[in-house]
């Protein structure tokens, strides 16, 4: 069943908008009263005829009852259906189309259709069931678009002789409500791309196409019945010196005008009666609307303009095209399926024309052998073809006879031979073939660069983090130098202090061994005689406060002793807290940072110790000068013993005078000249001897301060030792170029310490010469000594002492102190030998287990550099295979609500009572409908995702592009 039918074109005028006003434009249209012209009174006075005109005062319900009524009419009855807006931009086709679908005065031609839609199948006859499916596409850039699937954004054009011009993967989402088609709608809306120009804050950049296929099936006979409905919101054609569009929008505009351009040329060539070939495949837009345009389907086009002077020339262009438009003529069809029964008497008709034709082919098979044989039929008796017998339409093909005959004149020329059905249904598959072929390698194409595009932000990416992580290698690597020096300095100066408490403890020692000297000599003073009773005393008295000078260096001994052990668990707690080598594994991470955390224990701890060492030094000091004050007072004491022994020596000499005044007169006075002499260097023996013991004491004094300044040294250095370990944990493994420096520090190293060892050698050899020589003078001088003190026992029991013998006796005593100074003296150098030997023994073994532990940590930081360099390497292409897995992660996240829209949902009629169900009453009607034996999934349709995600759709509005008509609608 077809029908001719010229394309309807309706024509509607905006209200001129507040810019137009304010740059001077002016009305430039009349309308008759006919409502079906326009005249535009411009530079040249035109006048248009269409089907209708609307001018800027027509509300949007009689824009739709003129323009859509008739068509929803057409296409619930089976025949393909087509409505577009053309236009300016900027001249409201959007408004006209869509409107604001929250406000039902201001709706536009496609909501107001879907409620007419579902109104119609609520009073069809209950005995039709009827399916809605719905789609939404857009035109961008001559890419086609899923609206509703935005994934899918280059889309291919297909065409099949069953379903005609389609577009192949186009989702298709299956309605029951006007709900659902306007969040459809909506979410299709906020999918399609808009750019602010000159004429339009909201233009649109690409042309819509929303589709509505309605299927309904007849319950009693079977017979089904497929109407399309298609509604184009075309994008405005655009002047550039206008819009001032500029950049991506002016690509945009490039496209749109070549689209429009392709539009007016496919309706030129329909118009213009010459044209053999019409270009419906120039253009995306023009392939999809091939139907529409002189085909199948009945046509509404409504053009849309403005009414201003400034835009007359653009105006004028839109009329003409809506008037060569009117001139198409479209051949539409019911798209219908037969039924059972109609199936049956089609199949015995074409059998019965079959046997006609089959009898009517003897005849003629027997008449052609007698004329063959040469014989003659009579033309009463030749065959003649009665119509009435079988169909005309199956006699399209001519017969053998005649078909020869009409070939012979064209035997020399090359034949031609018309498509037939089957030829022209391969053709369009080898097309389709060929366009998902291109389609394939377009998506392969651009995917690969899309892939090429991700590879290089991701190169950029690693590079940028490559930099940074070297800038940080640097600085950690300083850092840890640095930190390295600062521990191996105060490993060194713990040992030093080390060395230095164990010489003062041999001080210590020394002074106690001289104390016990002395309680000798006064033990040997008390065993002498009696005269020396006075004498005893003082020295008795003296004994006691050796004893107490004696117990209170003990106590200092034992506070010097518990100072050296605290610096020796100080030393071994240094030692353990080495510097640690660069972490180059995850495991030696966290073994890294266990020991930073014991390390800041231990520097806890040392500083408690170094605190407690602090007020033990303290405390020694304060013993110590105890200590002095009582030496001061017994050396008081000693010089007065002193003035005690002159004065008793003198009186002696005195009883000896007088006992023997006549003849030892000289003798007496040579013996007063030589025991003065005698006393005289004693004294001055002893008083170098306390100056000795003061300055010993000064030096030990000045020794403790400096102790004590060397550990406040240590607590600081304890105090950056605990601020570079907190800094150690960003550690990172040193470079090449820093090791070589090391290297070439540790060979420099090597050459010194090597010439100290020989220095150390030959000092060595020398103070053990030295040593030797002393200690032969040494027993020497003590076997001298004691042979001296015997003659001077022997001398001191003679109770007669000559004058000869006394001199003897006062030699001998000189002798014998010069020879215990001489002992002291060469006993203190040999001291001091041994010490000074042991200390450079000691810092010489120190030095070679530096230079042991400096050379295994240069092996280990080369190892752990090789390392470090795999771990990074690792690193990377774990990070990149992350990012790969986080990439293919991010897939479509918001499309559970169209795997609803996959499941058929069948509408039954609601029986065509004069009291039927409005549109906005469908959602509370569609719970009662029958939908318990009818359930399909759409072939079509394409795969989603996430097949279980919940059929939910984001309910925000999108943006009111018709406000601006709106407002002008209210003025």
């Amino acid at each position: 069943m077809e029908s001719n039918n010229n394309i309807r074109v309706v024509c509607r005028f905006r209200p001129q908008n507040k810019k137009e006003i304010n740059e001077g434009g002016f009305t430039t249209t009349v309308f008759d009263d006919d409502k079906r012209t326009v005249t535009i009174e411009g530079r040249e006075k035109q006048q248009f005829t269409f089907d209708r005109v609307f001018d800027w005062n027509t509300s949007q319900d009689v824009m739709f009852e003129y323009t859509a009524s008739a068509t929803i009419n057409d296409v619930m009855k089976g025949y393909n259906g087509t409505i577009f807006a053309y236009g300016q931009t900027g001249s409201g086709k959007t408004h006209t189309m869509m409107g604001d679908m929250e406000n039902v005065t201001m709706r536009g031609i496609t909501p107001n259709l879907v409620e007419k839609i579902f109104d119609t199948i609520l009073k069809a006859p209950d005995t039709l069931e009827f399916t809605v499916r719905v789609s939404f596409m857009e035109i961008y850039m001559e890419k086609i678009k899923d609206l509703l699937f935005p994934q899918n954004d280059n889309l291919p054009v297909h065409e099949e002789k069953s379903k005609g011009v389609y577009v192949k993967g186009l989702l298709e989402v299956f309605v029951s409500s006007t709900s659902e088609v306007f969040e459809a709608m909506r979410k299709g809306q906020e999918n399609r791309v808009t750019a602010a120009t000159n004429m339009n804050a909201e233009s649109s950049r690409s042309h819509s196409i929303f589709v509505i296929q309605i299927s309904q099936k007849n319950l009693l006979d079977g017979s089904t019945r497929v109407g399309k409905l298609y509604l184009v919101d075309l994008a405005g054609s655009e002047k550039i010196g206008k819009t001032g569009a500029t950049g991506q929008t002016l690509e945009e505009a490039k496209k749109i005008n070549k689209s429009l351009s392709a539009l007016g040329m496919v309706i030129n060539s329909l118009t213009d009666g010459k044209s053999s070939h019409i270009p419906y495949r120039d253009s995306k837009l023009t392939r999809i609307l091939q139907e529409s345009l002189g085909g199948n389907s009945r046509t509404t086009l409504i053009i849309n303009c403005s009414p201003c002077s400034s835009n007359e020339a653009e105006t004028i262009s839109t009329l003409r095209f809506g008037m060569r438009a009117k001139t198409i003529k479209n051949k539409a069809k019911v798209n219908a399926d037969l039924s059972p029964a109609e199936l049956k008497n089609m199949l015995k008709k074409i059998k019965q024309d079959l046997s006609a034709l089959q009898m009517y082919t003897g005849s003629l098979e027997s008449e052609l052998s007698i004329w063959r044989s040469g014989a003659s039929v009579a033309e009463a008796d030749r065959v003649v073809f009665n119509s009435n017998n079988y169909s005309t339409e199956n006699l399209s093909t001519s017969s053998p006879i005649r078909g020869s005959f009409d070939m012979l004149p064209l035997r020399s020329q090359t034949p031609i031979t018309a498509w037939t059905n089957d030829d022209r249904e391969e053709f369009f598959k080898r097309e389709n073939e060929l366009a998902d072929q291109l389609e394939e390698a377009e998506s392969d194409l651009k995917n690969k660069i899309a892939v090429i595009q991700i590879c290089n932000e991701e190169i950029n990416f690693l590079k940028e983090k490559e930099i940074s992580y070297v800038k940080e290698k640097n600085q950690l690597h300083f850092a840890i130098n640095d930190l390295k020096s600062e521990i191996d300095n105060l490993n060194f100066e713990n040992k030093d202090n080390q060395i230095m408490m164990d010489s003062l403890t041999e001080a210590n020692n020394e002074l106690a061994n001289e104390i016990n000297t002395l309680r000798k000599k006064l033990h040997d003073f008390e065993n002498k005689p009696a005269e020396n009773f006075v004498k005893g005393e003082v020295e008795k008295r003296k004994k006691e406060k050796i004893a107490e000078l004696m117990g209170d260096l003990n106590d200092s001994n034992s506070t010097v002793q518990k100072i050296k052990e605290t610096l020796k668990r100080l030393s071994f707690e240094s030692n353990l807290n080495n510097a640690p080598t660069l972490p180059r594994t995850e495991k030696e991470i966290i073994q890294q940072h266990k020991e930073l955390l014991e390390s800041k224990n231990h520097v806890k701890q040392q500083g408690v110790l170094i605190t407690e060492l602090v007020q033990q030094i303290r405390l020694a000091r304060e013993e110590y000068n105890k200590i002095s004050l009582k030496k001061d007072g017994v050396e008081f004491k000693l010089s007065g013993m002193h003035t005690e022994y002159e004065s008793l020596l003198n009186g002696i000499l005195k009883e000896k005078n007088n006992i023997d005044e006549d003849k030892v007169s000289n003798e007496i006075e040579e013996l007063t000249l030589q025991l003065e002499k005698q006393y005289l260097e004693k004294k001055n023996i002893q008083e170098e001897h306390f100056l000795e013991l003061k300055n010993n004491s000064s030096k030990k004094d000045d020794d403790l301060i400096k102790f004590s300044n060397n550990l406040l040294n240590l607590t600081n250095d304890n105090a950056e030792l605990k601020k570079s370990l907190e800094q150690l944990k960003k550690a990172s493994s040193s470079t090449a170029l820093d090791l070589q420096k090391k290297e070439q520090e540790f060979d420099q190293m090597r050459k010194n310490m090597t010439q100290q060892m020989l220095e150390f050698d030959a000092m060595k050899k020398k103070l053990m010469i030295d040593l030797q020589n002393r200690c032969e003078k040494i027993v020497e001088l003590e076997i001298s000594l004691d042979e001296n003190r015997e003659l001077v026992q022997i001398n001191k029991n003679n109770s007669q002492i000559s004058k000869s013998q006394q001199q003897k006796m006062i030699f001998l005593e000189q002798n014998l102190e010069q020879l215990t100074a001489v002992q002291k003296q060469l006993v203190e150098q040999n001291t001091s030998l041994k010490k000074e030997f042991a200390i450079a023994e000691r810092k010489l073994s120190n030095r070679n287990d530096r230079i042991i532990k400096l050379e295994s940590l240069f092996q280990d930081a080369q190892t752990k550099l090789e390392l470090q360099s795999q771990k990074f390497d690792a690193q990377l292409s774990s990070m990149r295979e992350k990012l790969k897995e986080a990439k293919t992660q991010n897939g479509v996240s918001q499309n559970g609500w169209l795997y609803a829209g996959r499941i058929a949902k069948p509408l039954r009629g609601g029986g065509g009572g004069a009291g039927g169900i409005s549109g906005s009453e469908l959602d509370e009607k569609n719970d009662n409908l029958d939908v318990v034996n009818y359930m399909e999934v759409d072939n079509n349709a394409i795969n989603l995702p996430n097949p279980t995600a919940s059929a939910t759709l984001n309910k925000t509005p999108p943006g009111k592009r018709s406000n601006w008509y709106v407002s002008l609608l209210k003025k």
